[in-house]
């Protein structure tokens, strides 16, 4: 209703400029006022009746980008240490280990 309402208030303008009719006048502003009157009179029953186009603006589907591959970096190899084993020095054997009485504790035999 209130977007009827600017078409509604030109109507009743166009019928106030139009005045009233006088068949005897021959023609003039009562004329002219018939005509602008039924031309907005026609122009706002045209519109109502009308079919409004009603534009919908329908989802649009955007696929996914398809997905990248990125290759991993190469590798990275590093030479290995070199691994140095200290030779043991040559050493004589221990000498043998005595595992009888201390020497010299009990002294010679007495008899």
């Amino acid at each position: 209703m209130i977007r009827q309402l600017p078409k509604i208030a030109l109507l009743v303008g166009a019928l106030a400029v139009a005045g009233q009719a006088s068949a005897h006048g021959g023609g003039g502003p009562g004329v002219l006022g018939a005509v602008l009157g039924g031309a907005v009179v026609g122009a706002v029953v045209t519109s109502a009746l009308a079919p409004r186009e009603v534009v919908v603006q329908q989802p649009v589907y955007a696929a996914p980008p398809p997905p990248v591959y990125v290759a991993p970096p190469p590798p990275v190899y590093y030479a290995p240490q070199p691994v140095v084993y200290a030779q043991p020095v040559y050493a004589p054997p221990p000498p043998p280990r005595y595992y009888g009485p201390p020497h010299g504790y009990y002294g010679r035999p007495g008899w």
